[in-house]
C-alpha cells in the first residue's frame, strides 16, 4: 500500500510500505478521511518526541471496514467507522477503575501503532464506532479531538452556570468550548493571538474572544464576566503564555484544567496556594467519553463545516506538513482524505 511515512524531523513521504492484515479481533481499514492533530505537527518537526520514526501517523480517522480477523463478527465488513485510536488493556488498576485513558499498557493508533495516513489500517474491532448516516467521513474526524474537549470538562467538574475561559482557540480549545456549553457553561471567553481563530470562537458561540497581546485584554475579560474573573480556566494550547492567561483569568477558588502538555511552565504558587486554585491536568478520553463525542456530533450540536479549513489528499500530506510547520497557519482543522481533490 502507499502510506506517509515519518522519517525524522521535517522528513516525510508518500511511499510504500507493508500491507498491514489484521489479527484476531481485528479489522482492517480502507482509510476516507484523517485529521492533522497538533500532535502530529509537533512530532514532525521533533518538538514531541513520542512519534519514533519510520513511522505512519494519523489517530483522528474514519473509514471503512475491508476486511476482518479471525474470530471477528462478519457484520463489521462494509461498514463506514470512525475509529478510536486509544488501544487499552481494559484489566489493569486504571481500567477497572473507569481511567481507561491512563491505562497502563495502552497504546495509540497513529503514535505507538500504524496510524491512519495511509490507504489501510488495522484496528481492533471493539474500538470502532460506527459513522452516522447523516455524517460524512470528513466530519467524523472531528469525533476524536472533541472527545478529548470532553475529557477535559469533566475534570473540570460541574460547570453548569459557570464562567469559563479557554486559552488558545485551535480545534481542541474550540471543542473544549463546545464540550463546556453542552455542560452548561454561562459564559465563555477565549483568547488566540489569530484573528481568523477568534472569529470562529465567536461563530461557534463564544460570549468574548480577545487578543491576548491588547495590553487591556484582562480588563476586558473581566468587564465580561462581572469584575470577578472566571470560575473555571482551560489551557488548550500548553505554553507558559497561555499557562498564565489561565491562572491569571481566575477567581477566587477557580479550577484551571491543563490539556496541552507541550512545555514545562512556571507556576506561581503564591496565587494559586492564596486563592485555593484547583489544578488539573488531562489526557486523552475514556471509551465512554469517545462515545458521547460521537453522539454529540450525530446531533450537530454545532456544525462541522465551519471546523474543517482544508482539505487535501493524503498523498500530497508531506507538503501540507510542510507548510504547517514552517508558520502559524489560520486553520482549524485540516484533514487529509483518500479523495483526489
Amino acid at each position: 500500500m502507499k502510506a506517509l511515512v515519518f522519517h525524522g524531523p521535517h522528513q516525510m513521504a508518500w511511499e510504500d510500505w507493508p500491507d498491514p492484515h489484521p489479527g484476531p479481533g481485528q479489522a482492517l481499514i480502507a482509510v476516507r478521511a484523517v485529521g492533522i492533530c497538533g500532535s502530529d505537527v509537533h512530532g514532525y518537526t521533533g518538538l514531541s518526541g513520542r512519534r519514533v520514526p519510520p513511522m505512519i501517523m494519523g489517530h483522528e480517522a474514519v473509514g471503512e471496514v475491508v476486511a476482518l480477523g479471525k474470530g471477528t463478527p462478519d457484520g463489521f465488513l462494509g461498514q463506514q467507522v470512525i475509529i478510536r485510536p486509544t488501544v487499552v488493556c481494559g484489566q489493569c488498576e486504571m481500567c477497572r477503575s473507569g481511567r481507561a485513558n491512563l491505562c497502563k499498557n495502552r497504546s495509540m493508533i497513529g503514535v505507538q501503532q500504524p496510524g491512519a495516513m495511509a490507504e489501510f489500517v488495522a484496528a481492533p474491532v471493539e474500538n470502532l464506532l460506527a459513522l452516522p448516516e447523516e455524517m460524512d467521513c470528513e466530519a467524523g474526524t472531528l469525533v476524536e479531538p472533541l472527545a478529548v474537549g470532553v475529557r477535559a470538562v469533566h475534570q473540570a467538574g460541574n460547570v453548569s452556570g459557570k464562567r469559563v475561559l479557554i486559552a488558545g482557540c485551535g480545534s481542541i480549545g474550540l471543542l473544549t468550548m463546545v464540550a463546556a456549553r453542552q455542560g452548561g457553561a454561562r459564559q465563555v471567553a477565549m483568547t488566540d493571538v489569530v484573528a481568523k481563530r477568534r472569529e470562529t470562537a465567536r461563530v461557534l458561540g463564544a460570549d468574548l474572544a480577545i487578543d491576548p497581546r491588547q495590553p487591556d485584554w484582562q480588563e476586558q475579560l473581566q468587564r465580561a464576566v462581572g469584575g470577578a474573573g472566571v470560575d473555571v480556566a482551560f489551557d488548550a494550547v500548553g505554553i507558559p503564555a497561555t499557562f498564565e492567561q489561565a491562572i491569571f483569568s481566575l477567581s477566587w477558588c477557580g479550577t484551571l484544567v491543563a490539556l496541552g502538555g507541550w512545555q514545562t511552565v512556571t507556576l506561581d504558587l503564591p496565587r494559586l496556594v492564596g486563592r485555593e486554585i484547583h489544578l488539573a491536568g488531562t489526557f486523552n478520553y475514556t471509551p465512554g467519553e469517545f462515545e458521547l463525542a460521537q453522539q454529540w456530533l450525530a446531533k450537530r450540536v454545532f456544525n462541522p463545516a465551519v471546523f474543517i479549513t482544508d482539505l487535501y489528499p493524503i498523498s500530497d500530506g508531506a507538503q501540507v506538513f510542510a507548510r504547517l510547520a514552517q508558520s502559524q497557519s489560520d486553520s482549524i482543522k485540516v484533514v487529509l482524505t483518500a479523495d483526489q481533490r
